[in-house]
């Protein structure tokens, strides 16, 4: 017994070894060492949006980056504010509005692979964009542009390249457009541009209304019997954005 484990059984051992590096020695040279690895890395998907809570995002222009109010919370902060009060449950908004971004501006931002995580990551998207498209060329306070139909068929056509930038990156997330006003109500031209600001927005809900997640945020009333714009007389103050932001949270 003792002769048996002190030489056959480590010479049984050995020769199974040997047998098997053999054969793996074999199939390594005839090719036949099964299916291949792949070692191309894979790209990440997106993390969703949380379930059962808000999560935000603000992108657009200076409107959307909070331009005029004073407490610095825009619409995002003080819909993060409003949503507290009404025990919603909520992230922080992320704001990332520049201020003078125009729609080709906001196109550009878009083509950013960490924004479109970011809106990826979001179930509310806050967009305001295409004020500074109509009002930037042509100062509407004296009189509006010789064909503002076709400034604004231009302008919504970039608006369509935004939604569908946002929805290639989030197909459920819902978007909240935020529609114009008339900041020169005042001004001698003031029936005219409220007129025209009204077909702006029906226009955003002509092209946009079929989308059900998709809710253009009603601001004309809001400016149009009340001094509720900051010092710039162009922009909401504190009141205006907290009007715009309780909207909002009436919406979701």
């Amino acid at each position: 017994m003792r002769r048996l484990l002190l030489w056959y059984l480590p010479l049984t051992v050995a020769l199974a070894a040997t047998i098997v590096f053999g054969w793996g020695f074999y199939a390594f040279l005839s090719g036949n060492l099964g299916e291949p690895v792949d070692f191309v890395p894979r790209a990440n998907a997106m993390p969703s949006a949380p379930r059962a809570v808000i999560a935000g995002i603000v992108i657009g222009d200076s409107l959307a980056r909070g331009t005029g109010d004073t407490t610095g919370l825009g619409i995002g902060g003080r819909l993060d504010q409003e949503l507290h009060r009404r025990n919603i449950r909520a992230n922080r908004t992320i704001n990332l509005g520049i201020n003078g971004a125009r729609t080709i501006n906001l196109q550009q931002q878009l083509t950013s692979r960490n924004i479109r995580t970011l809106l990826a990551q979001a179930n509310t998207v806050i967009v305001s964009i295409g004020g500074n498209d109509l009002w930037g060329g042509t100062d509407w306070r004296t009189a509006p542009p010789s064909d503002p139909d076709a400034v604004m068929a231009q302008v919504i056509d970039r608006i369509a390249g935004v939604i569908h930038t946002i929805r290639e990156a989030n197909p459920t997330a819902r978007i909240f457009f935020v529609g114009l006003y008339n900041p020169f109500v005042a001004s001698p031209a003031g029936p005219q541009l409220t007129a025209l600001v009204n077909r702006w927005n029906a226009r955003l809900l002509e092209r946009f209304g079929t989308d059900p997640n998709f809710t253009l945020v009603q601001t004309v009333d809001l400016f149009s019997h009340r001094k509720r714009l900051s010092v710039d007389n162009f922009h909401p103050g504190d009141e205006g954005y907290a009007l715009i932001a309780r909207r909002i949270a009436d919406s979701l």
